[in-house]
């Protein structure tokens, strides 16, 4: 689970885990391992129609394609962009 982390070391995992989470693992190579909650399809449903309804737009940064994947990567890294980095393929 563990043997390809890069630095951070992090982890999100917006299912839920199977099995044993190795915890003396993460915690000697100071993995931090975070669970995302997402909302139901109703919820992104009456996020949408509330974006809609306020005009509030998201902030893109920069687009990248599909082929640039592993650029979109270490700009996200990098921590030089505000907003959204989007892929588009």
């Amino acid at each position: 689970m563990t043997e390809n982390l890069g630095k951070p070391r992090r982890i999100f995992d917006e299912h839920q885990l199977e099995g044993q989470v190795p915890t003396v693992e993460l915690m000697r190579k100071q993995i931090h391992l975070q669970g995302l909650v997402v909302g139901s399809r109703r919820d992104q449903q009456n996020y949408i129609a509330a974006l809609e309804a306020t005009g509030v737009r998201p902030v893109i940064d920069r687009t990248f394609a599909f082929g640039e994947l592993p650029e979109a990567f270490a700009y996200r890294l990098s921590g030089e962009h505000f907003g959204k980095i989007c892929v588009e393929w």
